[in-house]
């Protein structure tokens, strides 16, 4: 096994940081990594190579299309990043604090510019949490509101968040019609369950 820089993989990091959580280009983002790469999500199951990882990243995040990711810290140890995010949904209030729950994500650097693994932890208890949360302030303030894709807290980073006004276009928007709707686990006929 190769042992790459430090500088070559921390700015493999950061461009994968901001290709998928930052922008939401989760096509470019999926070729991000190896075509033998797996992809583990503890709840979800596991994806291999760029496709399939694509699809479970575009089907769960238009579902949850008020979600974003922000950036909490990362260490980088050899080739491997561990870093946690803090996935987010602003409040409806501007002037109350965004619903959120983290995560714990494991990548492996496999040189140029690709990553041949991801893990990923989160709770489900926290995530349903933030879920009802949200959805309640949405009805009680403005039940369009998740349309708007608000993206206001990008936390302390300055590298890991988009320009100032920046729109957030993620790459399923326009596609819903060709993506298949995953609203639980049951609806995900690809992949492998755990």
């Amino acid at each position: 096994m190769t042992d790459y820089s430090r500088d070559e993989v921390e700015a493999a990091f950061q461009h994968y940081f901001m290709v998928g959580p930052v922008m939401e280009d989760w096509i470019a983002w999926s070729q991000l990594f190896t075509d033998d790469a797996v992809y583990f999500d503890h709840f979800y199951g596991r994806f291999r190579g760029p496709a399939e990882i694509q699809l479970f990243l575009e089907t769960t995040m238009m579902t949850g299309k008020h979600c974003y990711t922000a950036l909490e810290w990362y260490n980088i140890e050899g080739n491997r990043i561990v870093w946690k995010g803090l996935n987010l949904a602003d409040h409806p209030d501007p002037t109350q604090a965004p619903f959120s729950f983290p995560s714990l994500q494991i990548i492996q650097y496999a040189g140029n510019g690709k990553w041949s693994s991801e893990e990923d932890w989160w709770m489900q208890p926290e995530m349903v949490k933030y879920a009802k949360g949200y959805w309640k302030a949405c009805q009680a303030i403005d039940p369009s509101f998740p349309d708007q894709l608000s993206r206001a807290h990008w936390g302390n980073i300055e590298w890991a968040r988009p320009a100032a006004g920046h729109t957030a276009t993620p790459s399923w928007l326009g596609r819903e019609h060709e993506i298949p709707t995953v609203r639980r686990i049951d609806d995900m006929n690809f992949g492998e369950r755990v």
